[in-house]
Formats: structure tokens, sequence, C-alpha cells
């Protein structure tokens, strides 16, 4: 077995010039020199002179250099290798000096420049290339990163990669793969902080698990040579595999034991493929003999439908023979590997093959392999790694359907189609690339795929079919594509970790439930080509605040913004038709149209107010299915937001419905005030509100009454005597009957609020701009006060037993129904 020793082979640039003392403001870009200096012992420059004893920059290195996150390219002044370093370029600052910036804002220094490489005040984001171009006796130029941070324009660059350095004997070497064998990411975008005052990966955002370093100029390695792979730090947990490519031939170098690459370290290896046997890639191995198969369950298998000899064993030329693998695990779901795959080279589709081998952990698909067929891996419920060959243009449908520990997955970019259902219930994926030739993403394809934070979806794509991404609720944005022209029924249903949208103007088509479910979306944008919004689109998106309904849109579907939490909605004046129950949740629904609009009979049945052209009220009154919504219509013009409402403390206070209401409760004379509780028909307060003490009932067991009960005799309707608002304020003041507090609850909306420190149910008056404030009192049964929400009592009997009330909860909903009247309630008295 091959050891591995380590060289420290990094350097710090040292001071070359002196910093400017003459100052800059922020206007247009400045001319700043950056100084690099020591910053520690290991080095870090970029190139590797003299045998490995000089490790100098280079006359053609460029860094970026980052202020409050504007970033901009910095170029080395000096024309040859040295060990010190001047970089010039333009950047707009603050103020500086050599005492630093007048903001305390820093500056951040990255090798190598980047275009896509971006900071704020706290990080670096940038990216070391899987793809690695070698170069004799020095690093891959670019890839050493290098990290610096400063004040001033004194700045020191630190190490931020290792790796490994290897020699070759075997010549016409063409490539070297390097990887972790427990797929830790080793490249890839990463954002890195300074910690204990050197630079550290704080977050890996699009991890490689494997770095391939070509041969210089597209030839071969020399033989005796040093070469270097640069990687990320961290521990390979299961060691390493290198492979090394001729033109037809390979060999596999492993090392089992735990590997850590350190910062600034690369470990030495020297004539790493010594005694490696080389194959053709032909065959992969010796062409006689018997295939030895890691996973008794395969070779069972294989034996099963392969062995034509009778011997017990498969043999090369046996697999060579083979064309399908049609049911070859039917008999045998427990298979755990099956990496002896790579001998089956006649053998180009897996349709079904592993479906339902809930066992199988990983799997490299050989290239051989031209289609995967459907159903290829699903239920395959353990999987966690699957490498793809390089030339499938096809992920037909079902492929991995519910490989519920598959958490990532790299698509070839041959690929142009995938399959309905190909990803369903994947429910560990994270993240995935779609390749740049996919024109659309198929019916069902990532539903339920619940990890799933992110996705890119190519330009190329036209269509998102119906339930795509259903119940993907860890996927936080979608960039849609300007190309896409059509959004399938749920599409996005249940996708609660989405914050907004915004749907291309070559949409033309969405479908119903689209969006339904998106329960953190904030805002949305309508394309300009939608002229439907289909049924329940936006149902159920409690947060969504702002919406941007183009003049396209003429119609709009049952249920499209049905429990969407807002204040207010303007609609387009090329509306025509509103559908059932569209708006529920939304308080005021706002059309500018002096064109009639047609509505279903329960279009504005959850809405509390509909504003329209003051010419217009009269006629809605009295058309079909606007009757019943007479009370809720107002002129446009008397519309205020949420903020505009006075809150009135005393007297009666219209509230634009068909009564007056009070701005206190009975007994009370200020809004926040409790006020007394009574049992229904009594006029005074009291200690015990139970039927042992209820006036009432002469015999006080709540089963006989006296005056107020349904029978011969009785009464149902309070006499002024015994109605206590009446009583104690007189005039025309009363208590409300069930009808009038209903339409309180339909007409004005209300919300949990807290005023002068008494949190209560506040109302808002649509038609006056008015506001009442009832606290939260409770009510009382026997001589216990029961519940924190909002109470009150109505006139109207329901039962010889029972009368009407009604309660508002901190949730914004509202509960009514039958109580005895022996309990005590507070009382908000109305007139007319």
């Amino acid at each position: 077995m091959k050891k591995i020793c380590f060289l420290s082979i990094a350097v710090i640039a040292s001071a070359l010039v002196s910093c400017t003392e003459e100052p800059f403001s922020k206007e247009d870009g400045n001319e700043i020199t950056i100084e690099a200096v020591m910053a520690e012992n290991n080095p870090t420059r970029t190139v590797i002179q003299d045998g490995g004893i000089s490790v100098l920059w280079e006359a053609s290195d460029e860094i970026k250099v980052f202020y409050d996150g504007t970033g901009s390219r910095f170029a080395n002044q000096f024309t040859e290798p040295s060990g010190t370093a001047k970089f010039s370029g333009s950047l707009n600052v603050v103020f500086v000096s050599n005492e630093g910036f007048s903001d305390f804002t820093p500056l951040w220094g990255l090798y190598p420049y980047r275009a896509d490489a971006t900071a704020d005040n706290s990080s670096v984001t940038t990216t070391l290339p899987a793809e690695q171009t070698g170069r004799t006796g020095s690093f891959a130029k670019g890839t050493n990163i290098t990290l610096g941070k400063s004040s001033s324009l004194t700045m020191g660059f630190y190490n931020v990669c290792g790796g490994i350095r290897f020699s070759l004997t075997q010549e016409g070497v063409k490539e070297v793969v390097f990887q972790g064998q427990n797929d830790e990411d080793i490249a890839g975008k990463v954002k890195l902080a300074f910690a204990n005052g050197v630079p550290a990966v704080q977050e890996i955002i699009d991890g490689q698990k494997c770095i391939t370093l070509t041969a210089p100029g597209g030839g071969t390695f020399e033989t005796g040579k040093w070469y270097y792979i640069v990687a990320l730090p961290g521990t390979l947990s299961n060691g390493f595999k290198m492979t090394f490519n001729t033109e037809t031939q390979y060999a596999t170098l492993k090392s089992s034991s735990s590997k850590t690459i350190k910062r600034g370290i690369f470990g030495s290896l020297a004539d790493a493929d010594e005694d490696l046997v080389y194959k053709d890639k032909e065959g992969g191995e010796p062409v006689t003999g018997n295939i030895v198969f890691a996973d008794p369950a395969a070779k069972y298998a294989c034996v099963a439908k392969f062995d034509t000899n009778g011997d017990g064993e498969v043999s090369y030329e046996e697999a060579e023979a083979a064309t399908s693998f049609s049911g070859l695990f039917d008999n045998w779901k427990g298979v755990v590997s099956f990496e002896e795959i790579r001998y089956f080279k006649n053998v180009h589709s897996l349709s079904r093959v592993f479906s339902d081998c809930n066992k199988l952990v990983s799997i490299t698909i050989p290239e051989n392999i031209t289609e995967l067929g459907a159903y290829a891996f699903s239920g395959c419920s353990s999987l966690t790694s699957v490498v793809l060959p390089s030339i499938l243009n096809a992920i037909p449908n079902n492929t991995f359907q519910n490989c519920t520990k598959l958490s990532s997955i790299c698509l070839p970019s041959s690929v142009t189609s995938v399959g309905q259902y190909a990803f369903d219930g994947c429910s560990s994926l994270k993240t995935i690339i779609l390749p740049p030739e996919v024109i659309s993403v198929e019916n069902y394809t990532f539903r339920n795929c619940s990890a799933l934070s992110s996705i890119d979806i190519p330009s190329s794509v036209t269509s998102i079919g119906q339930y795509a991404f259903y119940g993907c609720s860890s996927l936080k944005s979608i960039d849609l594509p300007s190309a896409l022209k059509a959004i399938g029924a749920y599409a996005f249903f249940g996708c609660s970790s989405i914050t907004q949208v915004v749907i291309p103007d070559e949409v033309t088509s969405l479908g119903s439930y689209v969006f339904s479910g998106c329960s953190q979306m904030i805002s949305a944008k309508i394309s300009s080509g939608v002229s439907f919004i289909p049924k329940s689109c936006f149902e159920n998106c409690k947060s969504l605040s702002s919406v941007s309904i183009p003049s396209s849109v003429t119609s709009i579907g049952d249920n499209a913004f049905y429990v969407v939490n807002m204040w207010s909605l303007e609609l387009p004046t090329s509306i025509k038709y509103l559908g059932g129950l569209c708006f529920a949740g939304i308080k005021c629904v706002i059309l500018p149209s002096t064109s009639p609009i047609s509505i279903a009979s329960t279009t504005f049945d959850a809405v509390y107010g509909v504003f329209v052209p003051s010419n217009m009220v009269d006629m809605y009154k009295v058309m079909t299915n606007w009757t019943q919504y007479a009370v809720k219509l107002h002129p446009i013009n008397t519309f205020k937001e949420k903020n505009d409402f006075r809150l009135v403390t005393a007297g009666a206070v219209d509230m634009g419905v068909s009564i007056k209401w009070a701005a206190c409760n009975v007994g009370a004379s200020r809004p926040e005030q409790f006020g007394g509780y009574y049992a229904w028909g009594e006029t005074q307060t009291k200690s015990d509100y139970s039927w042992s003490t209820y006036l009432d009932s002469p015999n006080r067991d709540g089963k006989s009454f006296t005056k107020y009960y349904y029978g011969e005799g009785g009464k149902t309707s309070l006499d002024p005597e015994d109605d206590v608002a009446h009583v104690m304020l007189g005039g025309d003041w009363r208590i409300p009957t069930f009808d009038e507090l209903y339409e309180l609850l339909c007409n004005c909306p209300f919300e949990r609020f807290t005023f002068e420190g008494t949190s209560g149910t506040i109302f808002y008056g649509l038609g006056s701009g008015n506001q009442i404030f009832i606290p939260n009192q409770g009510k009382y049964n026997g001589t216990k006060l029961q519940g924190t929400f909002t109470s009150l009592w109505s006139s109207t009997l329901t039962s010889s037993t029972g009368a009407k009330y009604m309660d508002f909860y901190s949730d914004g909903a509202a509960g009514y129904g039958s109580m005895g009247r022996n309990w005590g309630l507070p009382i908000r008295p109305v007139c007319d």
C-alpha cells in the first residue's frame, strides 16, 4: 500500500510598496493599490518553481477585491514571477488612509479572480472548479484559492484549500480523477469566512464529489513529474480513490483509511500508479475467468439467468453474451450492490430491473446502458447514490419514484427529457439541476420531494405539468424561465416555503390549484398573457399581501384567492366575471370597472366590503346575485386603507350597517373597560351565574320559567324593563338581536387588537371609516370566568333555556350558537 506524506507548499506575499495616504470618496471608481503582506508561515502564492523550492505570484495573476458587497478586478503590476505582489484596480470606497476606512467596512481580497464571485461584509462566495488543467510541477492555474481581509490597503492572503500532489510511472495518462469514497464534497461553490483569524469553509452551496485533472495542453502527463490537485479542506472518512485514464486503459488506486485534506497542505504521492494494472476500457477486466461478485444476492440472480454452462458461476464470456436484464432481480429484491453491471456490456436497457430493490444502496451505471427504461429504480428506498452514463438522453417515467433516501443526482447534459413521476416521492432529494436541453417538466415529476430546496429550470422549458412540484414544502424560490407558456394544475400545490412568484409574460395557461397551499408566499405577479385565473389558484396562500393582476385577466375562478389574508385587492377594469368565494379572507375588493360584472351567488360571501364606482352602486343592488350584497357595496371613493380608520371612544358609532353601535359595553365608560356581566334578561350583575340564581326560573332549576319561554303564555322578545341596555342607558338603546350581531360579523372586518393595554377585538366600519373596540372579557358560568376572547349576548331567545351569543377569537375567527340563559356575558348596546 502506498504511503502519503505531507508537504506544505503555499506562500504569503510580502510588502512591496507603501500605502497611499491620498483619501478617496465614494464617487466614481477610485484607483487603488493593494499591498500583499506576510500573513502566516504557510505559503499562499500561486505558482511553484525551482523544483518546489520557490512558490511565487505570477505576472498574470488577478484577484477580486470587494468593498461593501461590490467587487472589482485587480491585476498584478509585476511583469515577472516574484515573491511579492502589487495589485491595482478601481473600486468605490467611502474613505481610506493609512488608518483605515472611515466606516470600518473591511476590504476583502480573493484569488483567483472570478466574475461570479460575490461577497458581503462577513463572507465571500466563490467556486473551486472540479475540472482542473494540470501544470507540470505546479498548481492548476486559478485553483489555489487564497483569501484576505483588511481595514486598510495592506492585506494578508491566507490559504483556503489543500490537496494532493502526485507523479506517475505510466506513459500516456491523459486525466486523473480524484474523489472520496464516501461521497464527500471536495470542490464546487462555497461560502468562505474568517474563523479564529484564518479562512474556513462556512457552507458548501453546490458541492462536487470528484475532481478531474486533465494533462497540460490536452496531451499526456510526463512520468516522474509532480502534478497538483487542489481540493477543499475536509475529512475523507473512507479514504480516497484515484483513477488514471489513458486513451484506451485505466487503473484505479484506492486508500480505505481516513484521510484529512488540510488547509495549505498537499499530500505527496510519488509514483502513484506504480504496481497498478492498467485494464482495457473495453472490458474493464480480463476476458477469461469468472466474475467475483461483492453481493451474494446479485450473484445468485445472475447465475440463475446467465449461467449457461451450469457451473454455478458467471464468466466474463457469459456476461458479455447477455443482451437483457429483464426480470433479473424479480426474485432477489434484497440485492445490496451490483457493481458488476459493467461486465454486461451488451445490455443497453434497465427497464424495471431494480424496481423495489429496497436494499440497493448505490450503483454506477456503465456507458453501454443507453436507456434506463420506465421504473428502473422505482421503490429503491435505500438508494443514496447513482452515477448515470454520460450518453443518456432521457430519464423515463417513474425511474426513481419513491427512492426516499436519494439526496442528490447529477443528470448528464445529454438528457433532453425527464418523464412523469421520474422523481416522485424522493423525499430526501435536496437539489437537482435540469440539463439545458430539457423542454418540459412533466406531470408529477418532482411530486412530494419534500426536501427539495432549490432547482434550476433551464431557459428551454416551455411547460410545467400537473402536480410537477406538488408537496415540495422546502422549495424556497422558483425562477420560472421566460419561455414558459403553461403551468399545469396543482403544479406548486403545498410548496409552503416559496415566498414569491413571478409568472413570465409568455404564460397563457394556468391550471387550477397551481399555487394553492403556498402558505408563506408574500407576493405574486401574474403573466400579462393570462386571461383567466383558475379555480383555487392561490387558495390558502395565507401570507399573500401583494398581487399584481394584469389587464389581460377577464375572469377569476371559484376560490381563486380563498383564505388569503389581505386587507384589499384591486382588480383591473378588464374583469367581466368573478367565481364563487374567490376572495374569501380578503377584506375589501375594489372594482374600478364602469361596465357591469357578472358574479356567482357566493362571490362575496366572505368579503366585508365591495368598492365600485359611485354610479354603479344602485345598479349592482338590483343585479342578479348582487342583491344579497347590497349592504357591502360602497362607492370606490370611500375606500380607506387600514391605518386611515378612526377609533370612536364614546357615544353611538356609525359602522356603515343598519344600526349604530355603542363605543363601550354596558357598565363601562371607556372601550377598554369590561363593564358588567349579565344573565340573559336580567339587569343586575351578580357573583354567581347559576340556574340557582336565575330570576326567571321560579324553581331555580332551569326547567320552568315565569316570563320568557316557548309555549302558551310565554314571551320570546325582551320587554324594555328586562333589557339592561335600555334600563341603564335609556332612549332607544337596546341589546342587539342576533341578526344585528351577525351583520356586524359579516360587514365589518375584525382582528385581534390591543387598546390602552387591554387585548380585544377591533372592528372596521367600511362604510363610515369608524372603528369600535370590544375587550376580551370572557364569560361567567357559575362563579368561574371562562375564555380569553370577546363574548357578547344577543337579545334573541332560541329555546326556553337558551339564547343566542357570539364569540370573536384571537385567530380572526368567530363562533356563535345558543347558550344557557344563566351564563353571565357582557352587552354591547345598539340603537337605531
